[in-house]
This record gives C-alpha cells, sequence and structure tokens, in this order.
C-alpha cells in the first residue's frame, strides 16, 4: 500500500547490519530444567537494558538496535523466548512460553550474568513480559519503554475515564489471528506445511495481509517501512515447524488462560516503575485506545509520544526514533 499523497516520509537513514543470522554472536544459557534461552549480548559493562521481543519475532527483530545502543553506554541483552528463535523448543505444549514464564526466564537470565536490575524494553507481547516482569520481581525493573503491544486489563477503570470496550475485543473485531493462533494452532500448523509456507504467513504480519474475511488489507507494519530482506530475514526464524508451532504459545494461554504457568501481572496498574509509552500510529491492529489505556495504567510515565511513518513493529521501522528516546530516556543513568 503506497503512502499517501502529500504525506511526508521523512525517515532518517540508519545502517542495518547484514541480514546474515551471524552477524551477531549467539550465546546461550539454561533457565530451566533443559530449557537454554538464546541472546546476544553487547556493550558489557554498561547499563543493562533487555530488548524483548513479542509475536512475530525473535532477536532478529532487534537487529538495528544492538550497536546503537551499545555504542551510547549500554550493555544490550537480547533473547530469543523459549521456543522461539534458538533457544530451545520444549518438549511439551506445558512448558510453551506465555508471559509469566517469559518474565521468569528473563530475570533468570539477566541475574545469571550479575545484573541485579536492568532497563526493559518491549513490543507486541514483549511489552507485556515486560510489564509483568517489572510487577513479578519488585525492584528488578530499572525502568520500561513499551510500545503497540499489550496494556494492562483494567476495563473498569478505563470504562470510568470512557474508553470502550476492551483491547482483545477491538483486535479481535479487524483480525482473525488471535482466534486461529490462540484457540485453532494445531490445525494452522498442521496447514502450514512446508518452510516457505511458514516463511510466507509470517511475512504478511509485517507487510499486511487480509486478516479477516470481508475485511479490508490491513498493515501492523507502516506502509512500506519494511521491505522483502528484512521480512524474509525475520520471518525465516519461523520456518523450523516445531519453532513455529511452539511460538504459538502466546496466543494459546491468552486464549486460555488455563494454560499459562501463572496468571499474568496485567491484571493491576503499575504504580512505581517509570514507563515510556511509545506508539506507532500507522499500527492498523492495535488501535488507537491503546496509549490512552496505558496512560492511565501507569502512574509514572511519560508520553505517550506518537511516532509517525511507523506502525507495529518500531524498533525495525523506526530505528532511529526508538533507539534516541531510549538514549535520552535513560540520559541520567548513561551519564
Amino acid at each position: 500500500m503506497a503512502p499517501e499523497v502529500g504525506k511526508s516520509r521523512v525517515i532518517r537513514d540508519i545502517e542495518t547490519p547484514a541480514l546474515d543470522a551471524g552477524t551477531f554472536a549467539v550465546h546461550k544459557r539454561e533457565v530451566a530444567d533443559g530449557i537454554e534461552i538464546a541472546y546476544l549480548h553487547a556493550g558489557i559493562g554498561g547499563v543493562p537494558i533487555v530488548l524483548v521481543h513479542g509475536w512475530p519475532g525473535t532477536k532478529r527483530l532487534w537487529w538495528r538496535n544492538v550497536e546503537p545502543l551499545a555504542k551510547a553506554g549500554f550493555e544490550v541483552i537480547v533473547p530469543d523466548a523459549r521456543g522461539f528463535g534458538d533457544s530451545t523448543v520444549p518438549g511439551s505444549r506445558e512448558e510453551f512460553a506465555d508471559l509469566p514464564t517469559s518474565a521468569t526466564d528473563i530475570h533468570t537470565l539477566v541475574t545469571s550474568l550479575g545484573h541485579e536490575r536492568a532497563v526493559l524494553v518491549g513490543g507486541d507481547f514483549g511489552s507485556g513480559v515486560v510489564q509483568d516482569l517489572s510487577l513479578r520481581f519488585p525492584g528488578f525493573t530499572i525502568r520500561q519503554a513499551v510500545f503497540n503491544g499489550l496494556s494492562p486489563v483494567l476495563d473498569d477503570l478505563y470504562h470510568k475515564h470512557g474508553i470502550p470496550g476492551s483491547q482483545l475485543e477491538e483486535v479481535g473485531a479487524v483480525t482473525d489471528h488471535m482466534d486461529s493462533q490462540g484457540n485453532h494452532a494445531d490445525e494452522l500448523a498442521t496447514e502450514l506445511d512446508t518452510d516457505q509456507k511458514r516463511i510466507d504467513y509470517v511475512k504478511g504480519f509485517y507487510q499486511g495481509r487480509v486478516w479477516k474475511e470481508g475485511q479490508p488489507w490491513l498493515q501492523l507494519g507502516g506502509a512500506g517501512n519494511i521491505d522483502d530482506a528484512g521480512a524474509d530475514f525475520m520471518a525465516e526464524a519461523f520456518a523450523d515447524a516445531d519453532v513455529f508451532r511452539s511460538s504459538l504459545g502466546y496466543y494459546e494461554s491468552v486464549a486460555n488462560p488455563e494454560l499459562a504457568a501463572d496468571a499474568p501481572r496485567l491484571l493491576e496498574p503499575n504504580e512505581k516503575v517509570k514507563t515510556m509509552i511509545l506508539y506507532g500510529v500507522e499500527d492498523d491492529i492495535v488501535g488507537p485506545n491503546y496509549t490512552s489505556r496505558m496512560e492511565l495504567a501507569h502512574h509514572d510515565h511519560v508520553g505517550p509520544f506518537l511516532i509517525e511513518n511507523a506502525g507495529h513493529f518500531l524498533q525495525w521501522e523506526r530505528a532511529d526514533v526508538l533507539n534516541n528516546a531510549l538514549i535520552s530516556f535513560c540520559s541520567d543513568l548513561l551519564a
């Protein structure tokens, strides 16, 4: 879908590291019995910052953030959630990733690297992991930045301020993927029975597709912001059948909460952790009520900052904006 005529598309050029899985060294560390988390690690000795992906995402989604943040003085830690990318694929459905499990895995990883505290950044399901982690492990999160993701489930509070419905209802009204991936994961995995079919399916999330019968073509990412090379590189991480199937655990645990290892800490406001809220405005799926909900849910916040020429995948689409925002947000820590 072409940009609107006359609309500014000024995007500062930023160098993208080679789109090759070997560009950065991949480290692994055991966080639970038989579960190793793969992660990128750069800028050792700086302020620890953890970059948390959602779905579809792996550490590759943060390819354009690692070096700039390390150069700014951060110790950059970019994990693959269990069952994603190069991390261990669990042997049973009960061990698949969900928000509480991922939060615990990250806490175990970061503390095993010698850090008692860290800055946390996440989009999509990664924002849910970040928010869960800051409440599940009090004092661990120095501050957090979240964008285009999950808002806490505080519907009574939102309704009191005139915000209608719930986020899941809004998303479900325009897309079928919450249902197909959450309630029919086995059927979807069976249907996508080749590496290329899985890659093509995931690419649709990066570049746009028809999400629901009778609905128009919708995009998560901003129009034209993720080219074929970038989309192929990120989607390739889901080509393996076992990885693709296990990655759907996030959706299954949202659609069927009884499958989660524990109740996610998204049923309460966050009163203590300083939070930066950002929103890529060209996201057709996560609606504009997202920012209003996040303002109410996070008492100590800056923003929301609305980012033009960007959608759901802010860390890739506007890496320049996100990198600079994080450096500014944490300037006192870096000093």
